[in-house]
């Protein structure tokens, strides 16, 4: 009596079997490939961004740089200004404006900082790569510039031109000496960040940009 034979595999299977994960293998190399190059693109994007931010902390530098020793002087001018006034026995009148040719030969003088190639940078995520220390580090530094030299400078506007309060005749001593305040504290605050700048600068070159 004869054993019923074993029924046998179609024999297009096997060719179907390695086409098929022939495809597969294709398929999941692809994804790979493409997520392969999305990686490098934003590693580049993001290292062109931090190349922009170099650029202008390099340019914020040399803004500070530019006026910080005219805002010492303004300080030293206005404190000789003051010894004047303290000179005579009765209050000197007039206005801040009639002192301006004296003591701010060149009128306030703001850094000009910019913050564009950082802000632009966040806004569009290009920095979401890049390691939590180099971009923490760089956020505190522009935040300290903002909160900081920026901030004191419009507040320096805003004590010489706020209102036409600032026209009316008073004694000269007062509003002197509020701005020799905010004029030293500006340019103290400018050495500062001065060195905060170049030493964030010193870091973002060791890690490349």
């Amino acid at each position: 009596m004869s054993t019923p034979s074993t029924s046998s595999l179609p024999p297009w299977f096997g060719r179907a079997l390695v086409e098929g994960t022939l495809i597969v293998f294709a398929v999941v190399l692809g994804f790979i490939v493409n997520e392969w190059r999305e990686d490098v693109a934003d590693r580049r994007a993001a290292h062109e961004a931090m190349g922009r931010v170099v650029a202008e902390i390099e340019s914020n530098i040399r803004q500070l740089e530019s006026v910080v020793v005219y805002h010492e002087d303004v300080v030293q001018l206005i404190g000789e200004r003051i010894a004047e006034l303290e000179a005579v026995d009765e209050p000197v009148m007039g206005t801040i404006f009639s002192e301006t040719d004296r003591v701010m030969p060149r009128g306030i003088n703001a850094p000009g900082l910019s913050s564009f190639a950082w802000s632009h940078a966040q806004q569009h995520g290009q920095l979401d790569i890049l390691p939590y220390e180099v971009v923490a580090e760089t956020a505190r530094v522009y935040d300290m510039q903002a909160n900081g030299v920026d901030s004191t400078w419009r507040q320096i506007v805003d004590l010489l031109f706020d209102g036409p309060e600032v026209m009316v005749e008073k004694d000269l001593k007062p509003p002197l000496e509020f701005t020799q305040i905010g004029f030293a504290e500006l340019a103290a605050q400018e050495r500062y960040l001065i060195r905060q700048l170049e030493h964030l600068l010193e870091r973002l070159r060791e890690e490349g940009f």
